[in-house]
């Protein structure tokens, strides 16, 4: 079989894109490109601005959610555990014990000595007798108008004691070389405090429970010896100036008491709960 010879192809010259590729091109060269370039500018750089924003936002949440102290983390807490939002129940909260009804914490009272002591009643007999043995103890606070120089364990340490003891010394030694009682003048202390009609309580709260009670009796002997004294003797002041030392949180103390009224005594019928609760505990001993 004969073979025809193909014709020699044509050399190909000029640009090497194709007629679709030139097509293109002049499609981007025409005037409604540039605007379609344009647009689509703007939606990348309004896409990479959000996207810009969302790390700074992030670490916000981030935070709310680990925080300790964070209402939002309490709140899904709440919501996990409880699948509801909690709502406070009126009259119960942090404020919840302060609410205190006497009568209430009374019988408790009386309650928790009858389990620890006796579950006995004493007979009226015995709880008037015990009352009166008692009676110091349940006296109304006093009045007192007294002077307190203080020897401070802060200045003198273990020594404080020891230095109201020598100044006391010295001041006794004074008035026995003028003969003249009660001490004159002021021993001189770290503090020096003057008090007017202050109640037993108060100085119980600055001095402690020891103070008052070395006070309150020292200062009843020193009543009971005066009025045993004849009226000449007993016209001058007979209480306790200077006296001691008497400890306290503060150091040692020396006391001078000018005057003191004596807070009066309870009605057994106002205190009994009280007093039966003391019998139970002595007879218990």
């Amino acid at each position: 079989m004969a073979i025809t010879p193909q014709a020699n192809p044509k050399p190909v010259t000029g640009s090497k894109f194709s007629d679709s590729d030139a097509t293109l091109k002049k499609s981007f060269t025409q005037p409604g490109s540039a605007v379609l370039l344009l647009v689509i500018a703007v939606i990348a750089s309004a896409a990479y601005w959000f996207a810009s924003q969302q790390p700074a936002q992030q670490p916000l949440a981030l935070d709310a959610l680990t925080n300790p102290d964070s209402d939002l983390l309490q709140q899904r807490i709440n919501d996990k555990l409880f699948g509801e939002t909690l709502v406070d129940v009126p009259g119960i909260g942090a404020d919840i014990d302060n609410t205190i009804d006497p009568a209430a914490m009374g019988a408790k009272l009386a309650g928790l000595t009858k389990n620890v002591t006796t579950q006995n009643l004493p007979t009226a007999d015995e709880l008037q007798q015990f009352y009166q043995r008692n009676k110091a103890n349940y006296r109304n606070p006093s009045k007192f108008w007294l002077t307190v120089v203080t020897y401070t364990t802060a200045k003198h340490g273990g020594q404080a004691f020891q230095q109201a003891e020598q100044a006391l010394e010295k001041a006794l030694e004074k008035a026995l070389e003028i003969n003249q009682s009660p001490l004159p003048g002021l021993p001189k202390g770290d503090l020096t405090d003057h008090y007017g009609g202050i109640l037993t309580s108060e100085l119980e709260t600055i001095y402690g429970q020891g103070f008052v009670d070395n006070l309150m009796q020292v200062t009843i002997e020193a009543t009971i010896q005066a009025t045993s004294q004849t009226a000449e003797s007993s016209s001058s002041n007979q209480l306790p100036c200077w006296y001691g030392p008497i400890s306290s949180p503060q150091g040692a103390n020396l006391i001078c008491v000018d005057n003191v009224v004596w807070g009066d005594y309870p009605a057994l019928e106002s205190i009994q709960d009280q007093v039966i609760n003391d019998w139970r505990f002595a007879v218990s001993q």
